[in-house]
């Protein structure tokens, strides 16, 4: 495929589905929220997500959460699952010695993975 060629086909949502707010903390200590929309048709999928608050409003982090959201949103409505997506993600070793997701991506997959 050529960066010319379309995409399959995107799974469209309709205008009313189930929509859980959650708080998720990351390894630094923030708190931020984010909003998941899951498939109706298929129980408990989820097919979209939204970052809904918890970094300085109009900072560099709050731009980066909300177009990784973006990004994650168009992969799940691709037909990606979560867990395929994170796999390929970086991880790290953490102070208590637990390998974590390196990044605010891989923490936001693993909270749709649950």
């Amino acid at each position: 495929m050529t960066y010319h060629d379309k995409p399959t086909s995107r799974h469209n949502l309709p205008a009313r589905r189930l929509t859980e707010t959650r708080k998720v903390t990351t390894a630094e200590g923030h708190t931020i929220h984010l909003s998941i929309g899951f498939d109706p048709k298929e129980d408990g999928r989820p097919r979209e997500v939204f970052y809904s608050a918890g970094f300085k409003s109009g900072s560099q982090l709050e731009f980066q959460v909300q177009d990784d959201c973006v990004l994650i949103s168009l992969l799940l409505q691709h037909g990606h699952r979560p867990s395929d997506i994170a796999k390929s993600l970086a991880r790290s070793e953490q102070p208590d010695r637990k390998i974590a997701y390196a990044s605010i991506v891989g923490l936001i997959l693993e909270e749709l993975a649950q």
